[in-house]
């Protein structure tokens, strides 16, 4: 009974959402215009960069956001508002190098309200593309290691230089995010979604890790880590693990561990797999090229187009607010971007 009740007020819920949808019907030949917002991306840290090297770096945003805008939703745009933030991403780390960014294109639908048009402007659909940084491709499987200040008392016989060392060898390692796909000179897919657009005249942007050095790496982290306890047991399971793989095997390339029974703790095997460990190569970043230049852009877009046609086609049948995001995303041609990389 209880069932029959949820399924019942589940489905009143749907179809009070439809009609509230279509009780404000799309305008979607209502002019658009295109905004461009700095929120505070050259002052939210202080990473030594330049008045000279910020302007040109804005500048360079500038004819990013040009670059996106060839796409045909631009094209005497009507039926949505485009507003693009671009927000601070932390200081380069030892593997990067530039002014890193991320712009996020928000797609502010216009509908009629009681005779009167208004538009979705409280957190539209957005799209973001990130800026000469890598961290929505190394955020995904990434390996947290972190070595913080012991804020109670550690263990006896605690040595914090030791630890952080241990975490140094494993913290920035991570398994790429899916199977990759090279679209062309310059443009890998991973798992059927993430883009990056990079120079290919370049060293790699990743390189691999052997599993010898990530086990290893792990192993010495927990063996030094601060609390007793959890260091006595992660590290007893770990050496028990790694005491399964051969030296051969060791010597191998580490892999995201999917299936491998001999390693659930550790998370990594040598059996080879779509999903290979690896860290980010800071040789990728060309130094001579000035701190605004663009190296790197990442994004988001599937690469089965027809779930955007679909959900555009549902999305204006039903008056809601993503309408406009489906159709540029439906209409992307990710070359367009290539351009903007700077060699």
């Amino acid at each position: 009974m209880k069932l029959i009740l949820l399924t019942l007020f589940c489905a009143i819920c749907v179809q009070y959402s439809v009609h509230a949808q279509n009780d404000f019907p799309l305008i979607t030949d209502h002019p658009g215009t295109f905004k461009l917002i700095d929120w505070g991306v050259y002052t939210h840290w202080n990473c030594g960069f330049t008045k000279a090297e910020t302007s040109a770096n804005y500048q360079k945003i500038i004819g990013l956001t040009d670059l996106v805008r060839k796409n045909g939703a631009f094209n005497d745009q009507k039926g949505f508002d485009c507003e693009t933030y671009v927000y601070a991403i932390n200081c380069p780390d030892k593997y990067g190098y530039g002014i890193p960014s991320e712009l996020s294109f928000g797609f502010e639908d216009w509908f009629m309200n009681k005779g009167k048009p208004g538009k979705y402007k409280i957190e539209p659909p957005s799209w973001k593309v990130q800026v000469n940084h890598f961290n929505s491709f190394s955020n995904t499987g990434s390996y947290p290691y972190s070595t913080p200040k012991p804020t109670e008392t550690p263990r006896e016989g605690f040595k914090y230089e030791k630890w952080v060392s241990a975490g140094a060898k494993v913290c920035g390692c991570f398994c790429i995010p899916g199977p990759k796909e090279e679209l062309g000179n310059g443009v890998d897919r991973y798992g059927s979604e993430l883009i990056v657009i990079y120079n290919p005249e370049r060293p790699p942007y990743y390189l691999p890790v052997k599993f010898r050095d990530l086990a290893e790496g792990m192993i010495e982290y927990w063996k030094f880590h601060p609390d007793k306890i959890q260091s006595d047991m992660i590290t007893k399971m770990m050496e028990g693990e790694y005491a399964k793989f051969s030296e051969t095997e060791r010597d191998g390339w580490a892999y995201n561990n999917t299936y491998d029974e001999r390693s659930p703790i550790l998370q990594i095997t040598t059996t080879p797999g779509s999903q290979p460990v690896v860290r980010l190569n800071p040789e990728y970043w060309n130094r001579k090229l000035p701190r605004s230049a663009i190296q790197v852009v990442t994004f988001n877009r599937l690469s089965d187009t027809k779930r955007y046609t679909q959900e555009k086609e549902e999305w204006l049948k039903n008056n809601s607010p993503g309408y406009s995001l489906n159709r540029f995303m439906e209409a992307l041609d990710i070359n367009t971007l290539v351009p903007a990389i700077d060699k």
